[in-house]
């Protein structure tokens, strides 16, 4: 059994989501299966970074510092410190190292006692007691400082003393911050005497007590789980090893496992971006590819009066059929050319309906194109063939009463004659479209557009009258629109011979909504049965509706015996005119649109309308 291909939209978004959706899925089902010890080594590898980028930094620090102080202590005029070259040395070194934060500058004995010092205006007393720090260490911070204060230190030759420098610690501040550690983690650098030298905590106390304990331990970074008091701890250490200080980093393990659920949330978020994209590609596929796809084999297959495709067809295969019927479609056009009614030659259909069709035609004797009507009167039930004869010479007479006269407003009839299966009309080609299709497509016109249209429309009933020919059937979808911006009115007397051919004489034809009150009564139509068709015809242009309508046909009929016709309203005016070359417009036309001509003012006649499908009513 041959699987059903699947539509190209289907196929779209497959292919976008194995393109998508596939890398996310698997990174988020690996963040799912992550287990929980894995996801700590993870945490605890991002501690010891933090901690030992930590270390290295105040370790750079620190050697820059400390380099300063070892290059001033090898200068010769510091040989006798009380010198004026070397109190000058000094003040220099200060004022060019002051962007270090380096904020005084001072000489000691070997004793320790101080020789001369050079210092900025406004030193805080931490400078002082930064200076005068015991130890003989090479760094040394003053306790209870933040951001801190540093002593340097560095022995002068021959042991004669030390040039000593006391720095600010602002530029550690950043160094306590990492961004990748994330909520509740804590990181500080202290020194041996467990004393926070660079860091926001005053104490020790948001550290637990192992993890110092192993950090001042040894001189080896370390990451590990630590108890702590409100549960464990995940947390990592650095040596700074020119201070004899440590960098310390921790965080509860509770955060590592909200970060692992973060993440999951990120992915999950990340899946959701992803089919909003997919779905925003697909809206850009169906827009750009799929519909026009779809619209094209519609088209085709109209174009070649095939029957619409299956639901649920593939949109390619769908359209490979829809030009297979084209082909066909030019195949069968190709065999019209040798298609002929009397002498006119078939060139293509252009509508059928139950009691005819309708052909574009060439007339070959006088070189011009003609639209050829047929009336089949077969299947109709005849009294008998002489009926049937006498019915075709009525239709010959009528349309040569309307080939009598010529109007710019009339669609000019040009020949008539029998054919086998009843009859058919030679009449001018109209390029354009109904009235009733224009219609469809917009609603209802504006009062602007009508106003023209019905004094074209009443100039052609008016010509018919005076010549005794009444047309019966007044309806939109016989009224013409050429693309020259004529107005042409057509099929006059066509909706009378039909009901001529039916035996049943009780019976009233007609298009129901247009028929006026004394047909349906059996009073028959005359000029004035046109002319209320054309104001129904007026009023649906306006409206949109018809002013007697219903959903049956006994509706309609019930509503224009009976009915009350509702007034018409202002109403927001509808879209403005297409501007598209094949579109009528009205008054863009010759003298025959509805331009008023040489009779203007005169009154428009009597008249009315009718249709082949009967609403009937006996008696």
């Amino acid at each position: 059994m041959r699987l059903p291909r699947p539509r190209l939209l289907t196929r779209v978004a497959l292919a976008l989501a194995a393109v998508g959706l596939l890398p996310l899925a698997i990174s988020y089902f690996g963040l799912v299966g992550v287990n929980r010890d894995a996801l700590f080594a993870q945490v605890l590898n991002t501690h010891a970074l933090a901690a030992r980028t930590a270390a290295a930094r105040v370790e750079s620090f620190l050697e820059a510092r400390l380099s300063l102080a070892r290059g001033l202590a090898a200068n010769r005029a510091l040989a006798d410190p009380r010198s004026p070259a070397a109190q000058e040395l000094l003040a220099g070194s200060l004022q060019a190292w002051a962007d270090l934060n380096v904020e005084a500058v001072a000489v000691v004995n070997a004793r320790g006692q101080e020789v001369v010092r050079a210092q900025l205006k406004g030193m805080s007393p931490a400078v002082t007691a930064a200076l005068r720090l015991p130890g003989a260490g090479p760094v040394a911070a003053v306790p209870g400082e933040l951001p801190p204060v540093i002593r340097i230190a560095a022995p002068l030759p021959g042991g004669a003393g030390a040039v000593m420098l006391a720095c600010g610690g602002v530029a550690l501040q950043d160094v306590t911050h990492p961004e990748e550690l994330g909520g509740e983690a804590e990181l500080a650098v202290v020194d041996p005497e467990r004393r926070v030298v660079v860091g926001d905590a005053r104490s020790l106390a948001a550290f637990p007590r192992s993890l110092v304990d192993a950090a001042l331990a040894g001189r080896v970074a370390g990451a590990s789980r630590f108890p702590g008091k409100h549960g464990e701890v995940l947390g990592a250490y650095a040596p700074v090893p020119l201070a004899g200080w440590v960098a310390l980093s921790s965080q509860p393990a509770r955060v590592a496992e909200a970060v692992a659920a973060r993440l999951r949330r990120q992915s999950i978020q990340a899946l959701g971006v992803a089919l909003l994209l997919i779905a925003l590609l697909l809206a850009a596929a169906w827009a750009a590819v799929v519909r026009p796809i779809r619209d094209l084999a519609r088209e085709q297959r109209k174009l070649a009066g095939a029957a619409p495709a299956p639901a649920g067809r593939d949109e390619i295969d769908d359209l490979r059929r829809s030009f297979e019927a084209l082909r066909r479609g030019l195949d069968e056009r190709k065999a019209l050319d040798d298609v002929f009614l009397g002498r006119y030659q078939v060139i293509e259909l252009l509508a059928t309906g139950g009691m005819g069709a309708v052909f574009r035609g060439w007339d070959p004797r006088l070189q011009r194109p003609v639209a050829l009507k047929t009336l089949r009167l077969t299947g109709i039930d005849l009294p008998s063939e002489a009926k049937r004869t006498q019915r075709v010479e009525q239709l010959v007479r009528e349309a040569v009463t309307a080939a009598r006269f010529s109007h710019p407003n009339v669609v000019a009839v040009y020949d008539v004659a029998e054919s086998p299966e009843g009859a058919y009309i030679a009449m001018e080609l109209v390029e354009g479209i109904s009235l009733e299709r224009l219609l469809l497509q917009r609603g209802r016109l504006r009062p602007a557009e009508v106003i023209p249209l019905g004094a074209a429309v009443a100039r052609g009933l008016a010509a018919a009258h005076t010549r005794d020919v009444v047309h019966r059937d007044v309806k939109p979808a016989n009224v013409l629109l050429g693309r020259d911006g004529s107005i042409k009115v057509t099929d006059f007397g066509i909706a009378d011979l039909i009901a001529a051919t039916s035996r049943a004489d009780g019976l009233v034809f007609g298009t129901p909504g247009y028929l006026p009150p004394e047909a349906l009564r059996g009073g028959g139509h005359d000029r004035a049965g046109d002319l209320f068709a054309l104001g129904v015809l007026l009023y649906e242009c306006l409206a949109g509706v018809k002013p007697f309508g219903g959903i049956e046909v006994s509706d309609m009929v019930q509503s224009t015996l009976f009915g009350a016709m509702k007034p018409l309203r202002p109403r927001r005016a509808p879209p403005p005119w297409p501007t598209s070359s094949t579109a009528w417009r009205p008054g863009w036309g010759p003298a025959g649109s509805w331009r008023r001509g040489p009779g203007r003012g005169r009154p428009p006649p009597r008249s009315t309308p009718s249709r082949r499908s009967g609403c009937g009513r006996r008696g």
